[in-house]
């Protein structure tokens, strides 16, 4: 349940991103302004009430907060809107990671990926705000230009537990490198943003 704080808040910047929009065109505003969010893990705010606010005022999220509030405002907006969860590895993604980052993905634990469905005309379909544009500049599956009524690319490859036979990493050294991973993760993507400008 969302404090009237809260609930405020988001209002006012759907309003914001929606002023004088056809129905059409307002999904594909609020898309764009979620999408172009800088992509950065901050794991101190993982447990905050207010992470999607912290999100919009800092300029910097993660595939969490970025498609919580992208199902609120299309719920908002009267479009249907379900979680979808996909489990990946960072090792498996074909982005030109730099050589520290490489080494640092080897006990990293299998992860999550948070996007969305949207039912659009009646017809379900897969939309991934994640990347924001500049990263497209290092391989990122970024989805330029959305066209508010098709399937976007899911930020990650991902993979099936049952169909793959992997075991999880329980390493005592997973949290150390996951810890190194996010930190070097977001210096590397400012870098790849610096250069895109």
């Amino acid at each position: 349940m969302l404090s009237g704080q809260e609930e405020e808040f988001r209002k006012s910047l759907l309003k914001k991103w929606i002023r004088d929009l056809s129905p059409l065109d307002s999904r594909i505003s609020v898309f764009t302004h979620i999408r172009d969010i800088p992509y950065a893990i901050i794991p101190e705010w993982k447990s905050a009430d207010d992470t999607i606010r912290m999100m919009v005022m800092e300029n910097k999220g993660w595939c969490g907060p970025k498609h919580r509030l992208l199902m609120w405002m299309f719920d908002q907006m009267g479009i249907k809107t379900e979680p979808v969860l996909i489990p990946f590895r960072w090792q498996d993604q074909p982005f030109r990671y730099p050589e520290l980052i490489r080494q640092l993905l080897v006990l990293l634990p299998d992860s999550t990926h948070l996007c969305c469905k949207a039912c659009l005309d009646n017809q379900w379909h897969i939309i991934d705000a994640t990347w924001d544009s500049a990263l497209i500049n290092a391989d990122f599956p970024v989805n330029c230009r959305w066209d508010g009524m098709s399937d976007t690319i899911p930020a990650v490859s991902g993979f099936y537990p049952v169909e793959k036979n992997r075991l999880p990493i329980t390493s005592p050294k997973a949290p150390f490198y996951q810890i190194n991973f996010i930190k070097e993760l977001n210096r590397w993507l400012e870098e790849v943003r610096l250069n895109h400008k």
